[in-house]
């Protein structure tokens, strides 16, 4: 029997259970199981997105050509490739983690350590995977090998640089290996990395350690939180569940000592525990990782029956190890803080720029999405153009924030024109409506000006008259039916992309057309500038107009090159920049051509037309469906504006799917 339980959202510990295989796919609605099959309610996963089955050798995991592909841990899955899953892995697809678990829920060990888990403990532990197995033990004090006082350790180690114990050419072996240990830390600020980093050094500098694990411990809530569990000889396999003691915790955690635990079968009190008994342990050591006096968690690393012992020395050195993680565990949850305000600062400014202009709202969130799936569906490909080409996670990222920001320039544009939803403005189409109206009025209030000032002079009989005035309002019907025409003409050359030739020659007609007002003075119908942004084929802005939007991106470079990027973000500003250049110089702001444009800008470009041309919410037009975009892109690659590999991939990936 084997298990896959929800890591994350809002099925946080959704259990599914299963003997032989099983189909993962996407539902709207519930998440549920069905069968042999998994339904998860994320967008982001296909219809059929995940394999697992049972082969002699154990379970398997196969992704069936997602949408969006799976991770297996941080590894990328290739479609159509199958992958040995071991207990514990966690399986990423879409939004959504899944911890795997082989240990059948009903047997024995784990109704044991279901007991254990709700027994009365001090503290409270995580539940995310991998989990806790907490043996409550009888008495508070036990009779360990040794303890030592982890926050004066580093002290006592300087006042005895002499003795015999560091003479030792052993130690000072270890002592040189904990050089290359503060190097590693000082190295990553990546938690997933530091944590990879220090299990590994930790094999080097123990040779009798056969496994290590890193906890995090959260002070606010009393918990520990497993950071990382690693065998020496089984690479990759995590446990569900991690042997630890109550009394270990203690002392660690409270009391701020190391623990030492020679022969853990043979010690009255720990060799009758479940988690000694279950796991063979022989030897353990335990000890806190201490910032500032206050604990941030722990190292455990143990071996099992047949094992060496570990020595006093070498619980020194794991101090040691573990005040130089210290600082790396600081300086990286700091690092994350830093990148939590830095990205919360983006998403603010993206928003509050956007908000100027309701109908792109989303867009550069959306642009985002599709740069980075498109650039890892890139770093995947096996097209001879695109085999060189590899996208690192900080370059992934670099993308992602460029993208966010790319049209932070817009806030140098004026608003008006920003959200300039018609080829006129919406007062300047009232007042051509005005001026049509009031050319209507002057013309009939001239027309039976005339009559009347005709009927004083000639004395017209009530026939004459009755004749004079039908004719007259025949004259004013064809004249108003001119007007009327000329208003109808104007109101469906108004929309934007509307350029049908029939309606701008009839507009022609009018140009220069005037007519005389109650002050006797002549009037244009329609003025120059009026004519010539009905008549412009450029959609609905006029020549300056557009020059004004094109300066967003020479804004969004200024204003992106003050800020003082990291060297891992450098590339944000031009990447940012370019993204309105075109393969052949036709782009903006300064004509680039090929290989003058950077990648990652020639990659954000296809998905940004792509979503300008299929967003539903621009006030200008309705957006297009992904056929009519995708083709529209294509003729721009045919034209050879845009890359054809780069796009290609979107394609062929279905990146443009959201």
């Amino acid at each position: 029997m084997a298990n896959l339980i929800i890591k994350n959202g809002t099925y946080l510990g959704s259990l599914f259970s299963f003997k032989t295989d099983v189909i993962v796919g996407r539902t709207q609605g519930e998440t549920s199981q069905s069968g042999a099959q998994i339904f998860i309610d994320d967008e982001n996963i296909s219809r059929q997105h995940l394999h697992i089955f049972l082969k002699e050798s154990g379970y398997y995991v196969e992704d069936l050509a997602s949408t969006n592909g799976s991770c297996l841990g941080n590894t990328p899955l290739i479609p159509g490739q199958i992958y040995p899953l071991h207990d514990g892995e966690v399986i990423r697809i879409g939004d959504t983690q899944l911890l795997f678990s082989d240990i059948d829920s009903n047997s024995p060990k784990s109704q044991s350590l279901q007991s254990a888990a709700t027994a009365d403990m001090q503290f409270e532990f995580d539940d995310e995977a991998p989990t806790l197995e907490v043996v409550a033990d009888n008495q508070v004090h036990q009779d360990v090998s040794l303890i030592v006082d982890a926050s004066q350790l580093m002290l006592d180690l300087k006042k005895h640089q002499d003795s015999e114990l560091l003479k030792n050419q052993e130690l000072v072996k270890r002592m040189q290996a904990m050089v290359q240990v503060s190097m590693a830390l000082g190295a990553t600020t990546n938690l997933e990395e530091l944590m990879a980093c220090i299990t590994e050094q930790i094999f080097e500098l123990f040779s009798g350690a056969e496994r290590a694990f890193v906890m995090l411990y959260e002070q606010a809530k009393t918990r520990l939180v497993p950071l990382s569990v690693r065998y020496r000889d089984k690479a990759g396999k995590v446990d569900k569940n991690i042997g630890i003691s109550r009394s270990i915790i203690k002392n660690v955690l409270e009391n701020r000592q190391a623990v030492l635990i020679e022969d853990a079968q043979g010690d009255l009190q720990y060799g009758q525990q479940a988690s000694v008994m279950n796991l063979a342990i022989r030897s353990v050591m335990c000890a806190p990782i201490l910032y500032n006096n206050k604990v941030l968690g722990l190292v455990q690393v143990d071996n099992r029956e047949g094992g060496n012992a570990f020595s006093a020395e070498e619980l020194q050195i794991l101090t040691a190890v573990c005040s130089q993680l210290a600082i790396s565990l600081r300086n990286s949850q700091l690092y994350e803080e830093i990148e939590n305000l830095f990205e919360g600062f983006v998403k603010a400014s993206v928003q509050a720029i956007e908000s100027r202009d309701p109908g792109t709202a989303g867009h550069s969130f959306r642009v985002a999405d599709y740069a980075e799936k498109l650039a890892i569906a890139v770093d995947r490909s096996d097209a001879p153009a695109l085999r060189a080409i590899n996208f690192s996670r900080d370059q992934i990222k670099e993308l992602r924030y460029a993208s966010l920001l790319h049209d932070f320039g817009k806030v140098g544009v004026r608003e008006n024109v920003l959200t300039k939803a018609r080829k006129l403005y919406p007062y300047e189409l009232e007042n051509l409506k005005l001026r049509a109206h009031y050319a209507e009025a002057c013309l009939q209030e001239r027309a039976y000006r005339a009559l009347v000032e005709k009927q004083i002079i000639e004395k017209l009989t009530p026939a004459q008259f009755a004749g004079e005035k039908q004719q007259l309002e025949k004259q004013l019907l064809r004249e108003k039916a001119h007007l009327h025409r000329f208003l109808d003409m104007v109101l469906e050359l108004n929309e934007p992309g509307c350029q049908l030739e029939e309606l701008i020659e009839g507009l022609a007609d009018y140009k220069g057309f005037q007519f005389e007002t109650i002050a006797h003075e002549s009037q244009l119908l329609m003025e120059a500038f009026e004519f010539s942004a009905l008549t412009d084929s450029r959609g609905t802005l006029s020549v300056i107009e557009r020059k004004e939007i094109e300066t967003h991106v020479s804004h969004t470079f200024i204003f992106l090159s003050l800020i003082p990027w990291t060297s891992r973000l450098s590339g944000i500003p031009d990447i940012a920049h370019a993204h309105h250049e075109r393969l052949d110089g036709s782009g903006y702001p300064r004509n680039l051509k090929g290989e003058a444009i950077p990648l990652p800008a020639k990659l954000m470009s296809i998905v940004d037309i792509y979503d300008a041309l299929t967003a539903g919410d621009r006030p200008y037009r309705q957006g297009l469906n992904s056929e009519s975009a995708l083709a529209l892109i294509e003729s721009e690659v045919k034209q050879g504006k845009l890359d054809e590999n780069l796009f290609r991939v979107f394609v062929e990936s279905n990146s443009y799917q959201r």
